[in-house]
């Protein structure tokens, strides 16, 4: 059974979910853990801090790769901390000794589990890898892919990473047209116990992966595990976070897609021009400075939305400018200034296929989430003063409902 614990950063899940750890390897000393996280920090440092007893493991690079020295740590039955990045590349092989040996998987941050494959490849490739029988698509698997070995054996060319992907079972193909890419189901199926560590579930594209391929899961009761409530911590949110506005933010009138990555596609450079002001117009009336400002815009267009003031950080390591989909750092918990420059959808090729599959996703409730996301990056998530200035008016609102509810 997978169990979602969903409650936000402060209230104790991590806390709680270590609680667990311990008193079940106490109750049964034969129990395996592998713990899945994006940070790096959880890894090296509390893992092994919090739980010395279960003596966690980390992969490392041994000659064949960390893929490899995992698969000697779960052959071996040893406790294994690691990261997101390296659990979407098991293998099967890795999968079917992880269930063999009902490894109890835990994982801090909801995964991403359904999506485009890779967003280089257009329609004409998806055509050809058709059209030559490269691929065979599986209509009772919903399209799944699978590589054409008698015909092209050992084929290292152009698709050689497609090949690969589809030995492992995770390529779909939607509308003839693009290529997706969906976890395989097996492992979280086949588990007795996985638990995800997570805020916002409904939101994420993990849940619409669980019902997609029908497998069970619970969202526990958070009272009941004795975590913080959210009413409380959103209280000191509340007192703390100060949500930042401009005067020509307020007398402007936006659509609801102003600052979505199609917005920014088709802006002309004074309509660009006129939120790239208000930033460095945030930064001048706070008087902020290097050390003290993080913000995010799509990566494509952070040029475009730089400026005095905001575009440098202390160092290389600690940029100002964050990507917006940023996990896996703390370093930033610090920061009194943030400053939000996107407004988010899914991609409507990933909302579509999932609709086509009977799966509806909620789109606003995963861009609060990646909002959220990043602004807790900064000195908000001790608990501590916080600016934000958020520049989409869809997006504020969701942040200001989110604080109200």
């Amino acid at each position: 059974m997978i169990h979602v614990i969903d409650s936000m950063c402060g209230s104790g899940k991590s806390t709680k979910m270590f609680e667990l750890m311990r008193s079940d390897s106490k109750d049964n000393p034969d129990k395996r853990f592998l713990y899945i996280t994006p940070f790096l920090s959880e890894i090296d440092e509390r893992v092994p801090v919090e739980l010395p007893e279960l003596d966690f493991h980390t992969p490392e690079n041994k000659g064949k790769g960390k893929i490899g020295d995992l698969k000697s740590l779960v052959v071996s039955g040893k406790n294994i901390a690691s990261t997101h990045s390296l659990f979407s590349n098991l293998t099967p092989e890795i999968v079917d000794i992880l269930i063999e040996k009902q490894y109890t998987l835990v994982i801090d941050e909801a995964i991403s589990c359904v999506g485009l494959l890779d967003k280089s490849l257009v329609h004409s490739d998806t055509r050809d890898l058709l059209k030559s029988g490269m691929v065979i698509a599986d209509p009772s698997k919903r399209n799944q892919l699978s590589w054409n070995e008698d015909e092209y054996p050992e084929h290292d060319g152009r698709y050689s990473f497609v090949r690969n992907l589809c030995n492992l079972g995770v390529v779909y193909c939607y509308a003839d047209t693009f290529l997706m890419f969906e976890y395989p189901p097996k492992l979280l199926s086949l588990l007795k116990d996985v638990w995800v560590l997570t805020y916002l579930f409904s939101g994420s594209d993990m849940r619409c992966w669980l019902d997609l391929n029908e497998i069970p899961y619970e969202v526990m009761d958070n009272t009941s595990l004795g975590l913080r409530s959210e009413v409380e911590i959103k209280q000191i949110v509340k007192q703390n976070l100060q949500l930042l506005t401009n005067r020509n933010l307020e007398s402007g009138r936006q659509r609801s897609t102003t600052l979505s990555k199609g917005w920014f596609e088709k802006a002309k450079k004074d309509e660009i021009g006129k939120y790239k002001a208000m930033l460095r117009s945030c930064v001048v009336t706070h008087k902020a400075k290097a050390g003290e400002i993080f913000w995010t815009t799509y990566k494509d267009h952070q040029v475009k939305m730089q400026g005095t003031g905001y575009t440098k950080g202390v160092s290389e390591d600690m940029p100002a400018f964050l990507p917006m989909n940023i996990r896996a750092t703390n370093d930033y918990r610090n920061y009194t200034l943030c400053m939000y420059a996107v407004n988010i959808f899914k991609n409507p090729v990933e909302v579509n296929y999932l609709k086509s599959n009977g799966i509806e996703a909620d789109e606003d409730t995963y861009a609060l989430s990646e909002m959220i996301q990043f602004i807790w990056r900064g000195a908000i998530r001790q608990g501590k003063p916080m600016k934000v200035l958020v520049l989409s008016d869809r997006m504020r609102k969701l942040l200001e409902d989110w604080l109200n509810d």
